[in-house]
């Protein structure tokens, strides 16, 4: 884990409230599929950094993505970073996912809302995976899901896939898989275990 400042390559907005941004760390060879790191506010009223999961790693060019939601001051404030710009950052930091452990398995990727970036970065570790996702409405990041594997999706309003949540989609396709790894809102997560 190391704390550094970070400097903003890029960032772009990819939905509505939802980012991609670049960041150029000391850090990408050592980044673990799952894991996160904290962002640290520039205002000093905001003391406590905010937990982003990394989307994906580059440790050729010393870079990570992070994708995320605006959820209040601090990542609003994270929304205006512009290229060239310092970031203070801590990370990876989290165990991320055992992918080394079922490279070879049959793996279910499931992921809700905000929490399905960090499952890109698994996928490009692991040989025979799925997706499930589920959005309330608007989507994002569907095209590089798709690059990796086939992508089963939800969405709450039905405007794409099937109508309902991520698993609706699962049983509505018949989606199979020895593991699962999953990322998302904590109902979605008690619902997979039971």
């Amino acid at each position: 884990m190391i704390k550094e400042l970070a400097t903003v390559l890029s960032q772009e907005s990819i939905a509505a409230g939802i980012y991609s941004l670049v960041l150029k760390v000391s850090f990408a060879e050592d980044v673990i599929p799952g894991q996160f790191v904290s962002l640290y506010s520039r205002d000093a009223s905001r003391l406590l950094p905010r937990p982003i999961s990394i989307c994906e790693s580059s440790p050729e060019e010393g870079t990570i993505r992070l994708v995320y939601r605006i959820a209040g001051a601090g990542t609003s404030e994270f929304s205006k970073l512009i290229a060239g710009e310092k970031i203070e950052v801590l990370g990876p930091l989290g165990n991320g996912f055992p992918v080394k452990e079922y490279a070879e398995s049959r793996v279910l990727l499931v992921g809700g809302g905000i929490g399905i970036p960090p499952l890109l970065s698994c996928a490009r570790k692991l040989t025979d995976k799925t997706f499930a996702v589920g959005y309330r409405s608007e989507t994002y990041l569907l095209a590089d899901l798709e690059s990796e594997a086939t992508v089963h999706v939800a969405t709450e309003d039905g405007s794409l896939g099937t109508p309902g949540n991520v698993l609706d989609a699962i049983k509505a396709d018949g989606v199979k898989a020895d593991v699962i790894f999953s990322c998302g809102p904590k109902p979605m997560l008690r619902a997979l275990k039971a």
